[in-house]
């Protein structure tokens, strides 16, 4: 009976750890998503109005950006920094996060036909690292999925 009991807390474990990683992947796709409105949004805004930073950022709500605070940073104390307080929590690989800050770093200090091609480039850069997430999206969530159960499998003989 304790066997059998062990046997049922491990492939819960199992499952639930399959999830949490599965769900994780998913939100880094969405929140590399929404960096990318993020940015299209400060193009049109510069395009179009001129307008400053401050107030394209206070007109700035992203559902997967909102959970983790990010937006509300991003109001307060602009992209750089909400970026830096952020970083834990948006849930990035490094190499998004690196590129994000590149971005960041340059935003808002050269004049508008520079920032507008600054834009362009970073939009380029996020959209092709979204496509690829979005294509090897599924064949992570199931090798995730095969692995746990593997393990649960395995830990489950070890205790036969």
């Amino acid at each position: 009976m304790m066997q059998l009991l062990g046997i049922l807390l491990i492939v819960t474990a199992a499952y639930g750890i399959g999830t949490a990683i599965s769900r994780s992947l998913r939100l880094e796709y969405r929140r590399l998503v929404g960096f990318e409105k993020l940015l299209r949004l400060i193009r049109a805004r510069i395009e179009c109005f001129n307008q400053p930073l401050s107030s394209i950022y206070a007109d700035f709500s992203e559902e997967a950006l909102d959970e983790c605070g990010f937006s509300e940073e991003l109001k307060r104390s602009g992209f750089t920094e909400a970026l830096c307080r952020c970083r834990d929590r948006l849930g990035l690989r490094r190499e998004l996060l690196a590129l994000l800050a590149e971005f960041g770093a340059s935003l808002g200090k050269s004049f508008s036909e520079e920032q507008l091609r600054h834009c362009d480039r970073y939009i380029a850069l996020l959209g092709e690292k979204a496509a690829v997430l979005e294509k090897e999206l599924p064949v992570r969530q199931k090798t995730v999925r095969t692995l746990t159960a593997a393990a649960a499998v395995m830990a489950s003989i070890l205790l036969i």
